[in-house]
């Protein structure tokens, strides 16, 4: 599909949805409910589209084989699934729920809704472990697939899965607390006051150690790239509460400058405007690529052993 042909079938969901209000909110309310009826929907649809999809999902069950799921994604290929989508839209049936479903793909938070409900279903004691097999490969190739067709980066499913172990969990007070806006700073006392201490997250159980594996990093890697991917690697962590570039290197300064020489908050900036940059054709951005991501997952490593 040329771009042009992408943005025409873009506009023709967009123009389903004006037309169709009331169905198109009915099929995400549905796909919000706690029942499992809209995730059935969408699983009997895919079934119903790809007659075989049941069918190989039971091999992988008895062959244990699921860390390599291409063999399904080329299965949809092979049945034109797309094809068979688009087919639909032009000339739908009565009663169908590909444009709701279409236009919910597009344009609402469809692959985190249906791991969401994935997960709930995998966790339920009601469903057999055929059942989990299929829902674990489902949600893996959803996630899969929102990758590498560019409506979602590793980085999106990364703070997706944080936030949902987060609702699991029992941190959410903390997390609400340290979310909160600032409060009104007295007159003379600017934002950018804050210590790196203080700028560490509730995760973060031993400071001191985390400051001395900055200092570190930061002995041999110091120039304004290796500064803005120590940022990506802290926030994707969590060890830092959401902060911008200039408090963060005026924090870094505060401590280590007797010791490092901190380079400027205009570079770090540029370099960090470059590693979020959206790479057109790849579907992810500089950070989520080649060396990028393996620098910024080898800080991470390194800050976090």
């Amino acid at each position: 599909m040329g771009q042009e042909e992408y943005d025409n079938f873009k506009q023709r969901l967009k123009d389903w949805m004006d037309t169709h209000p009331d169905e198109y909110d009915l099929f995400e309310e549905e796909m919000n409910h706690k029942d499992a009826s809209g995730y059935q929907k969408i699983m009997s649809l895919a079934v119903l589209l790809v007659p075989s999809y049941q069918k190989i999902i039971r091999q992988k069950v008895n062959q244990g084989t699921f860390d390599d799921i291409s063999d399904i994604e080329n299965l949809f290929t092979e049945n034109k699934l797309a094809q068979s989508l688009l087919n639909e839209l032009e000339n739908p049936n009565n009663g169908s729920t590909v444009p709701a479903v279409l236009a919910w793909l597009y344009f609402g938070q469809s692959f985190e809704r249906m791991v969401e409900k994935g997960e709930e279903l995998r966790k339920s004691i009601d469903i057999s472990y055929l059942q989990k097999f299929m829902i674990a490969a489902t949600n893996k190739l959803l996630v899969f697939r929102s990758i590498k067709l560019g409506f979602r980066t590793k980085a999106d499913w990364e703070r997706h899965r944080q936030m949902m172990q987060l609702v699991d969990g029992d941190s959410v007070i903390d997390w609400a607390i340290e979310n909160f806006p600032d409060e009104k700073k007295k007159a003379g006392r600017k934002k950018t006051d804050m210590s790196l201490a203080e700028m560490f997250s509730h995760r973060v159980e031993d400071k001191e150690l985390l400051q001395n594996r900055i200092e570190e990093y930061l002995r041999t890697k110091h120039t304004n790239q290796d500064l803005a991917r120590l940022k990506i690697a802290l926030d994707e962590l969590e060890y830092i509460k959401p902060v911008e570039i200039k408090p963060l290197r005026d924090a870094l300064a505060g401590q280590y400058a007797d010791k490092i020489q901190i380079v400027g908050e205009r570079g770090i900036q540029n370099a960090y405007k470059e590693l979020n940059a959206y790479i057109q054709g790849k579907g992810m951005f500089v950070k989520d690529y080649g060396k990028d991501r393996e620098a910024i997952d080898g800080i991470k490593e390194f800050l976090s052993d």
